[in-house]
């Protein structure tokens, strides 16, 4: 037993030492692993002959594999080589700089630097991102605003010194930019115009926000005639079946009762007071006013050049204003508490329009939102 335990010991701590050394890395191919792993070893341990093995094969191993797939993209007529040869180039440097670091490791092997290489590669990388952006660029439509911006962007992951660089972005973002006007809303009624221009402002302000770091824009009419902007969409929304404040007023009388209550007292032969117990008993009237809001708003994208419709929804909804108040007759120690605080309440007068109409729209804007969100969900840049 102490002998398979012995064996299973040293088994797990050659396994340790393996990884730790990354000579199980190396045979697997991984040679930037094994290479971080033995230059380690060897900045606490200089005399670790195993990370020694591994930096001095490592390295031969890993600068042939990336020359030879550097050879073989000079080779290749494809234009788009470039990205890959620097990121070989850029791999062999990280090598060249681990290493000149590791005082241990410079006895060991004389890393190569490709840095000029890796310059070279970038540049033609970042030019050729640029002159596919310019293509791109050429066709002077939404798309291949979006496509321009997008190889760019991608450019500076090589080069963050290209000439021009911050006026292409733009332009590219404004071809690949909708243009989207928000029509006001018609209302049919003076007296609701404040909470319409309430409602309209709401979603507005939401679109502002939304559209942050996205290939669209919106505008309204007033913005739009500013510029004398042509839009490219329009977003129109209008209530149908518009109803306000429908009233119903129901009353309902029912008899409560409770028993076991003391109703009065009597004294005995020895003088002695005795609680009087019986059923009490009130009629209780329960009023309950209910004013209904209710329509559906109409809400439709169309193309602005065609007029065709990109999108259109009927967003029915409904708001129920509630007020309820009682009066009775009897003893009130039939009543609950409730039912008690109930009766001293008074019938109230029902909400002004404007009040009716903020709480029925609020409920309509949470469903025109969602409905915009998910038309430009995939404007992000």
């Amino acid at each position: 037993m102490k002998t398979f335990l012995h064996s299973l010991l040293a088994l797990m701590v050659l396994t340790i030492v393996s990884c730790a050394t990354g000579k199980n890395a190396l045979e697997k191919g991984n040679y930037e692993t094994a290479l971080d792993r033995a230059i380690n070893r060897l900045q606490s341990n200089p005399d670790n002959k195993k990370s020694q093995d591994v930096l001095i094969e490592g390295y031969r191993l890993a600068s042939n594999y990336h020359m030879d797939y550097i050879r073989m993209l000079a080779v290749n007529n494809d234009p788009n080589k470039w990205e890959a040869t620097y990121y070989q180039y850029k791999q062999l440097n990280s090598y060249y700089r681990q290493i000149q670091r590791c005082p241990a490791c410079l006895s060991l092997v004389m890393p190569k630097s490709y840095v000029s290489e890796e310059s070279d590669a970038a540049r033609k990388a970042a030019e050729y991102q640029i002159e596919l952006g310019n293509n791109a660029l050429a066709t002077n439509t939404i798309e291949g605003g979006r496509r321009a911006f997008k190889h760019f962007n991608f450019a500076l992951n090589f080069d963050r010194n290209v000439p021009n660089i911050d006026s292409l972005l733009t332009d590219a973002r404004i071809m690949g930019t909708v243009r989207v006007l928000i029509e006001p809303i018609p209302i049919h009624s003076r007296s609701l115009e404040l909470t319409n221009e309430y409602f309209e402002n709401r979603v507005i302000e939401y679109l502002d926000r939304f559209s942050q770091g996205r290939f669209v824009q919106f505008f309204t009419v007033d913005e739009a005639e500013q510029i004398d902007l042509q839009p490219d969409q329009i977003v129109s929304m209008q209530f149908d079946d518009f109803v306000l404040g429908q009233t119903l007023i129901e009353s309902k009388t029912k008899e409560v009762k409770r028993d076991s209550v003391v109703v009065g007292q009597f004294t005995d032969d020895k003088g002695v007071k005795h609680d009087v117990y019986n059923t009490v008993k009130a009629e209780l009237t329960i009023n309950r006013k209910t004013l209904s809001s209710q329509g559906v708003m109409n809400f439709e994208i169309r193309d602005a050049y065609t007029d065709r419709i990109l999108t259109n929804r009927k967003l029915p909804n409904q708001d129920v204003w509630v007020h309820e108040w009682a009066s009775f007759n009897g003893d009130s120690r039939a009543l609950t508490r409730d039912e008690i605080e109930m009766s001293k309440l008074k019938e109230l007068p029902p909400p002004p329009p404007q009040t009716l109409f903020i709480g029925f729209v609020d409920r309509i804007y949470d469903q025109i939102i969602g409905n915009i969100s998910n038309f430009y969900r995939d404007s992000e840049i």
